[in-house]
């Protein structure tokens, strides 16, 4: 019979943020398996377990996925843990997860995540938001990212390091707009928890002043899309019509300028065409 693979989330800052069953998982499975065996048992230690920790991160996932997969048709039961939270999100764990026979049993243990904790702190509405985990480090693939994604009607939530926050601000303020509205989440639960609500703006004028330190979470607002951007194309779309263009054809040529989304471009044309 085989072992149990467990997804034990853990404190992402302060250690009395653990469930019971967590604590319990993590005294009673065979092997541990820790993004960093350094940090993890720095949690072991308060809560005086003892059981042996083995390392499984980024870096070699691939080719930890075999010993495990091995250790659990041997009937070990284990425990996947990361540095803080919940594995599997922006975190080690979907590899080992995609490529696991079918019948092994893998099951939850709920708790920390700094993505929900920031979503429950947040003044921006999250009944609907996009994650993106953390953007691309080169410059131009952030940018392109943010590009593509400021079309979405809806608030977006994303991880940085305190190296690239300053920058990514920028991007914000000349993609987004620089009144847009971004909520800054640092070290939440920790001792030098920070949570600021400001415009993009505002907030580069606050992290030139005050370096940025630690692990950031961001939920930026929806683009606004103003009157007057809408009204600068609909004359270009009432004359593209008159020269018989599809409304197909018409939506794209629009689309290359306006960050409207496509289907609001789409009725504005469907509207104009109706009335000409």
């Amino acid at each position: 019979m085989s072992g149990d693979l467990y997804i034990v989330s853990t404190p992402i800052g302060n250690l009395e943020d653990i469930t019971i069953r967590a604590i319990n998982v993590l005294k009673e499975v065979d092997i541990i398996f820790a993004e960093s065996i350094e940090r993890t048992n720095t949690l072991l230690s308060h809560y005086q377990i003892t059981n042996k920790v083995l390392s499984y991160n980024k870096d070699n996932e691939k080719v930890k996925v075999k010993k495990i997969s091995e250790y659990l048709e041997n009937s070990y039961d284990i425990a996947l843990v990361t540095d803080a939270g919940t594995p599997s999100i922006s975190d080690p764990g979907f590899y080992l997860l995609s490529n696991l026979k079918p019948d092994i049993r893998v099951i939850p243990i709920p708790g920390p995540s700094s993505l929900s904790c920031a979503i429950s702190l947040s003044r921006i509405p999250t009944n609907s938001f996009m994650f993106i985990g953390f953007l691309p480090k080169k410059i131009s693939d952030r940018r392109k990212k943010l590009s593509e994604i400021s079309n979405q009607n809806s608030p977006i939530c994303l991880f940085e390091s305190k190296h690239r926050l300053n920058s990514l601000l920028k991007d914000i303020s000349e993609i987004y707009g620089q009144d847009t509205q971004i909520g800054v989440f640092r070290e939440l639960t920790k001792v030098y928890e920070t949570i600021i609500h400001d415009s993009a703006s505002n907030l580069i004028n606050y992290f030139e002043t005050n370096k940025p330190k630690g692990e950031f979470v961001l939920i930026i607002s929806p683009k606004t899309i103003s009157n007057k951007q809408t009204m600068d194309y609909l004359d270009i779309v009432e004359n593209l019509i008159s020269k018989k263009f599809t409304n197909k054809d018409i939506v794209e040529i629009i689309n290359l300028f306006s960050s409207e989304s496509k289907k609001e471009i789409y009725k504005n044309v469907l509207t104009i065409r109706h009335n000409m």
